[in-house]
């Protein structure tokens, strides 16, 4: 059953840097991403132990961040503002530290998935600039993606999840569409949206649930659904784990395919992107 998860309505906790609010967690909500949102006040700093599962690390609000990648004895520094991160393989470590200004962070954890073969590449953790990353708009330029992590697009060579930011214009909408683990999959895939600004609505089969800003939607696996704006238009984040789905769309045969922003494939349109 799809559910919405108010994250204001969670408790916070205090922690040295702040406090911490538990969004999703195995053992509360069965699932095997972990999603925490993280407040670091000014003039502290919150430091990501070495772990055996995937990290992502993403500065939701604040400025005049600083935040160091950790991997092996070589540290990598950036001093960033809100909407950069990191992705963090297992026993890498990081730290991100506030200055004047508090930082809101949202931290999303999954297990390696082992179920697809990497090949010879090495995979490895990178910070990331949502900014100058490359963007993929729809058929009908009413929607917009950037991914952070994804196969597809050489960030990252691991299978572990997927996740990025999409944008709607008022009124825009998915298609109906369902997510499956793919033939070869032996992970049954987790999915969510969460919302930061705008309203609308999610259909399902039985009937709608609305959302806003501060909703997380958590829509299980083999459950049709569909994602509407209102007026307002939509900014959220899409989260998928492992990238190792199928998708079955219906109803909209233009809302499958994606183009690459600002390409020109020779006659005026962008690229198609070629996905798997």
């Amino acid at each position: 059953m799809i559910r919405v998860i108010n994250i204001q309505a969670a408790p916070a906790t205090p922690t040295a840097e702040g406090s911490v609010r538990t969004v999703l967690s195995q053992a509360s909500d069965g699932t095997r991403v972990e999603v925490a949102v993280n407040e670091i006040d000014p003039g502290r700093s919150l430091h990501l132990e070495p772990g055996p599962r995937t990290r992502v690390a993403y500065l939701l609000e604040g400025k005049d961040a600083t935040i160091a990648l950790t991997r092996g004895d070589q540290t990598a520094t950036h001093f960033t503002q809100r909407r950069a991160g990191l992705y963090l393989e297992p026993g890498e470590e990081a730290e991100i530290s506030a200055s004047g200004s508090p930082l809101t962070l949202l931290l999303v954890t999954v297990p390696k998935h082992l179920g697809k073969p990497v090949g010879e590449a090495t995979t490895a953790g990178y910070f990331f600039d949502e900014s100058k990353l490359r963007a993929l708009i729809d058929e009908k330029g009413v929607r917009k993606r950037t991914f952070w992590v994804n196969k597809e697009t050489g960030l990252s060579n691991a299978w572990d999840l997927q996740i990025g930011r999409m944008k709607y214009a008022p009124h825009a909408h998915s298609p109906r569409h369902v997510h499956q683990a793919s033939k070869t999959g032996t992970v049954t895939p987790e999915h969510f949206y969460l919302i930061e600004t705008g309203t609308g609505e999610v259909k399902h089969d039985t009937g709608t649930l609305p959302v806003g800003p501060g909703s997380l939607v958590l829509i299980p696996a083999g459950e049709w659904h569909q994602l509407l704006a209102s007026e307002t238009g939509f900014d959220y984040i899409e989260f998928q784990a492992p990238f190792d789905f199928a998708t079955t769309m219906d109803h909209d045969p233009l809302g499958k395919n994606w183009y690459i922003s600002g390409t020109d494939d020779g006659t005026g349109k962008p690229k198609l992107w070629v996905q798997s």
